[in-house]
């Protein structure tokens, strides 16, 4: 199964709370991002405008519809569409009946919000596409399972020789998932 990992930013953590931005890093490089513009701005607070809304990036120019970085900012429905495109560059793999089976997995850091906010592009989680599993794995449980101090940050598990992107932003979707797969290709690497 292809993993794919996924991170969003969002308006709070409360029942309420609405997506800011999205990005969905796979294994093998494609890379999803988008802003979402129809937010509910009456939830912003300092703190979100300060590390969240201040490292959103995207404009006129820079969105792009190529499949392998996707980049595009809009309102719900249009994200919807472009994502829809974009995962359909994935194989889709069937059983014996014809039926569309999971060969997506989506891992997360804590995907509590990511997870649930995901699911309800489509509409709710039996909504989700067939390609896509319907459980979401947890970065953090799996460094928990490992003896790893799940309260630092995730660039304290980079290597030493390693260096974080020119680009990178904290609580950027986009930034945060392409750190999240190297960290859980990491990982799972170690096995």
């Amino acid at each position: 199964m292809k993993k794919i990992f996924l991170d969003t930013e969002f308006t709070g953590l409360h029942q309420k709370t609405t997506l800011v931005s999205l990005a969905l890093v796979a294994e093998t490089g494609e890379e999803f991002y988008a802003e979402f513009t129809d937010y509910d701005k009456n939830q912003v607070y300092d703190w979100l405008v300060e590390n969240v809304i201040a490292k959103l990036f995207l404009n006129d120019t820079n969105q792009s519809r190529k499949l392998n970085k996707m980049r595009i900012k809009g309102n719900r429905s249009e994200i919807k569409s472009a994502l829809l495109i974009w995962l359909e560059q994935f194989e889709k793999k069937t059983n014996q009946k014809g039926k569309i089976i999971p060969s997506l997995q989506i891992w997360a850091d804590v995907p509590h919000y990511d997870w649930v906010l995901f699911c309800e592009l489509f509409g709710g989680a039996r909504n989700i596409p067939k390609q896509i599993h319907f459980k979401a794995l947890d970065l953090s449980t799996l460094m928990f399972a490992k003896g790893l101090d799940i309260n630092k940050p995730l660039m304290d598990f980079m290597d030493k020789n390693e260096k974080l992107p020119d680009d990178y932003r904290l609580h950027n979707a986009l930034s945060d998932a392409q750190l999240g797969m190297k960290i859980l290709k990491k990982l799972l690497r170690n096995e």
